[in-house]
């Protein structure tokens, strides 16, 4: 079973806004190192990513989506190498579903 397709823990479920499966390149950078990730699923509260390398909860990261500058977010839970960040900003409805329409 690959890891985007492993059930999520009830408190994992719950979300302020909805979240969609995305499979989509991205860039992620801690501290002056950039490194590619996948994304797994999206939200305009935050992402989900499949990284190269474990991280620890708290850990800030500056993450690049498609067509859009690098965002802030936080570290909010870690699974071995899927880590739930969220975005120290919002994003706006309309970027989320050009986004996700790819």
């Amino acid at each position: 079973m690959h890891a985007s397709e492993k059930p999520l823990s009830p408190a994992l479920q719950q979300r302020r806004s909805e979240r969609l499966g995305i499979s989509a390149k991205v860039q992620y950078r801690r501290s002056t190192v950039r490194m590619a990730g996948v994304t797994l699923d999206l939200s305009c509260h935050g992402v989900r990513l499949a990284a190269i390398e474990r991280m620890r909860i708290g850990e800030v990261l500056w993450i690049t989506l498609p067509t859009l500058p690098p965002r802030r977010a936080v570290v909010k839970w870690v699974d071995r190498f899927d880590v739930g960040c969220e975005f120290d900003e919002a994003l706006h409805p309309a970027v989320f579903d050009r986004i996700v329409s790819g």
